[in-house]
């Protein structure tokens, strides 16, 4: 892909004109209980690679996430959005999965690049989480060079640097990876811990229509 291209795919991700709808896939608190109302376990209720403990802090930030966790702010579509940037890709639910009943499968709509985030109107001091973590997999071209960011400031004057996360053992090989990015690493690209904006954006390079990525896991803990 083209440098300048890739240059305008960070600068939308970052500044956001007009970021498409709000999606909310994935935002419904998991049912402990089996399908049919009984007491047993739901096997498909999978607790992740690192299931959650009590006395644990964890943070959900409204998407892509359903297991257990101490902290959350939902997606309200006033004060916390998910965003699909210019309609570059579509999210759908999919039974391959890490974490909860099923993960989000990241679709490309076909566009020069890509992405999406999970954007608030009022920002969040993000002093007190330490890692960010993420499952992903995927085989197809278009999610190779995988960008992960998080952003502080107003909509207006929104700063934030995406890292690229095959530095986090990140690979398109179909298999899946489990991601833990320290925050302190988006610090020192540029990122205010005490005004976060965004606390997940996604960008790629863009591909043919139909290639995929699945994404589940994200949350945030404080070691």
């Amino acid at each position: 892909m083209k440098k300048p291209v890739w240059g305008l795919l960070l600068l939308l991700a970052a500044c956001r004109p007009d970021p498409g709808p709000a999606d909310y896939t994935g935002q419904e608190l998991p049912d402990n209980l089996d399908p049919d109302g009984g007491t047993e376990p739901d096997p498909q209720l999978l607790p992740g690679p690192f299931p959650y403990e009590a006395g644990q802090r964890r943070l959900m930030v409204g998407i892509f996430y359903e297991a257990g966790r101490s902290e959350e702010i939902v997606l309200d579509n006033v004060d916390s959005n998910f965003y699909l940037y210019e309609n570059t890709v579509y999210v759908e639910s999919d039974p391959d999965h890490v974490e909860g009943k099923s993960a989000d499968r990241i679709v490309q709509n076909g566009k020069p690049w890509m992405g999406f985030g999970v954007h608030w109107k009022q920002t969040h001091n993000f002093d007190a989480w330490k890692t960010l973590h993420v499952s992903m997999k995927s085989s197809d071209a278009a999610f190779a060079n995988v960008k992960i960011g998080m952003t502080s400031g107003t909509s207006t004057n929104e700063k934030g640097n995406p890292l690229a996360v095959t530095k986090y053992g990140w690979a398109n090989d179909g298999e899946w990876h489990h991601l833990a990015i320290p925050v302190a690493d988006y610090v020192a690209a540029g990122l205010k811990l005490n005004d976060v904006s965004s606390p997940f954006t996604f960008a790629a390079e863009g591909g043919t229509t139909g290639q995929s990525l699945l994404l589940d896991n994200l949350y945030f803990t404080a070691n």
